[in-house]
């Protein structure tokens, strides 16, 4: 009987021990974000001041939009490197539309754009086969291509028209940009949860061809999933275009890698079919923090590269099946 009670207890102690792992495995983004927050209020005095966590905001909300706009391609169990391409595309055409006097439908005309060039990319993924690293990374060069093709050298300035005024300013009381992803992300939160075109996504990105089964149109959910980020995307593009008061080309680099940082370190896979709208702006913004605080400690940019690099890679063991 002594021995039972103990091999009892033993098991007792394994499961609880187990359970606590894999609780810390799936809040790991939200410990990281704690410590870290933590951790830079001691580190530097300039962090908690009012000025300089609306400038972590207002820099991450349009990291935490694309993130958002990616989250949906990585649950398929695809990826999208042109993220930093249609921001420069989109930031160059938002301005140039308004600059020629388009007034709100130049907002309109950039939506449209950039859901189409989603599609294009949803297409060659899900009609013509090609690989989605290879379909968006031919749409990169694309982009970039139209984008100094339209600048023609010539950055376009909006300073005073209405779209700079709308995104500079507030929505009750909210900085505009925040409450656009405050929008965005209750919006995609309601898609993923509550809709059979976020369960079908899911499904696919477990298995594509036992969602074909189940009555899922791969195809057609993965050409919407790819316009869908594209129009995220496009419209973290026109928000930049907005703080910037103009259109240049030189912008957009390294918007990708950003994405996927955030995306995986929420806990997403890139096999597919896993992901969490609040775990993936929690990443975003936990990355946008640690650069944050390093810029105020005065770390060069280089060491900040290798260790956002350390992070991305932490956060796919911690995310691993064992």
């Amino acid at each position: 009987m002594e021995i039972t009670n103990s091999k009892v207890k033993e098991l007792s102690k394994n499961k609880t021990k187990e359970k606590a792992v894999e609780w810390i495995k799936g809040n790991f983004v939200i410990i990281a974000f704690i410590c870290l927050f933590v951790y830079a209020s001691f580190a530097s005095p300039a962090f908690l001041t009012v000025n300089n966590i609306k400038t972590v905001l207002l820099q991450n909300s349009i990291y935490a939009i694309c993130a958002i706009g990616m989250l949906f391609i990585v649950i398929t169990g695809g990826i999208d490197l042109s993220v930093g391409s249609y921001i420069c595309v989109c930031v160059c055409f938002t301005a140039g539309f308004i600059q020629d006097g388009k007034g709100i439908w130049a907002i309109v005309f950039v939506a449209i754009l950039s859901i189409l060039f989603g599609t294009i990319s949803g297409v060659l993924v899900a009609y013509a086969k090609v690989a989605p690293f290879i379909a968006t990374l031919a749409m990169t060069t694309i982009l970039k291509g139209v984008a100094y093709m339209y600048q023609v050298g010539q950055n376009r300035r909006i300073d005073g028209t209405f779209w700079p005024i709308f995104i500079q300013g507030n929505v009750l009381g909210i900085p505009t940009p925040v409450f656009i992803l405050i929008v965005v992300s209750a919006i995609a939160i309601f898609i993923l949860k509550k809709t059979k075109y976020g369960r079908g996504i899911y499904a696919i990105g477990g298995n594509a061809e036992t969602a074909r089964l189940a009555g899922i149109n791969v195809k057609v959910y993965l050409v919407c999933t790819y316009a869908l980020g594209g129009f995220l995307f496009g419209l973290a593009g026109m928000i930049l275009a907005g703080r910037l008061s103009m259109g240049t080309a030189t912008v957009g680099e390294g918007y990708e890698l950003d994405a996927i940082a955030s995306v995986v370190v929420g806990g997403a896979t890139l096999a597919g079919g896993v992901g969490s709208i609040p775990k993936t702006i929690i990443g975003a913004f936990l990355m946008g923090i640690l650069m944050n605080i390093m810029n105020l400690m005065g770390i060069a940019s280089y060491p900040q590269m290798i260790l956002k690099g350390v992070i991305i890679v932490i956060a796919v063991l911690a995310n691993r099946e064992s």
